[in-house]
């Protein structure tokens, strides 16, 4: 990091490397768009090397690389003055990823077509949440990040994440159960 603040684009490059696939899936799963996870992507590491001289170095580098991510995609949302993301839902984005590790699971097609339709309801009912509760449980969820590292993140008291998140885990049961037809 240091390295790379000190202008060597081989270690900034090192960097990309290492957090490009989490920064890409983290504005994957919150746009809901392929093509616009990958326009914010690159533009969060351009704005990253735009502001690597004033970076610092109090937060770890993803935190504050996920907060430049996180920033445009509120910016972006804002601009599009929608009620979400659907607008902008891509097909195509490949649903047999597991979340957090990348690593596609074969699966066989029944159990696929099942696979897909859960996953279909549990994005559906992400959807429904608030901004503030989807981030907070893909961060926790999907980012398998630490109530300290959400924090930090997030820059919100700890208290403040651990209410929000047991709030956004709360609304998602209410979301999922009747529609899975089971208590959860």
């Amino acid at each position: 990091m240091l390295a790379a603040k000190n202008g060597d684009r081989a270690a900034f490059k090192t960097l990309v490397e290492r957090y490009y696939g989490r920064i890409h899936r983290m504005l994957t799963a919150v746009t809901r768009s392929e093509d616009v996870a990958l326009d914010l992507t690159q533009e969060t590491f351009v704005r990253a090397i735009e502001a690597l001289p004033d970076f610092n170095m109090t937060s770890s580098f993803y935190t504050w690389i996920y907060r430049i991510a996180r920033n445009l995609a509120f910016d972006r949302f804002r601009r599009k003055k929608t009620a979400g993301w659907q607008k902008e839902y891509d097909d195509g984005i490949d649903l047999k990823v597991v979340p957090g590790v990348g690593q596609t699971v074969p699966l066989e097609p029944s159990r696929a077509v099942a696979a897909q339709q859960s996953l279909d309801v549990v994005r559906a009912a992400l959807d429904e949440l608030r901004p503030e509760y989807r981030e907070i449980i893909l961060l926790r969820e999907v980012e398998d990040m630490s109530y300290e590292e959400i924090s930090e993140t997030l820059g919100l008291k700890m208290g403040t994440v651990m209410s929000r998140l047991f709030q956004a885990r709360m609304r998602l049961r209410e979301i999922l159960e009747p529609r899975l037809g089971r208590r959860l």
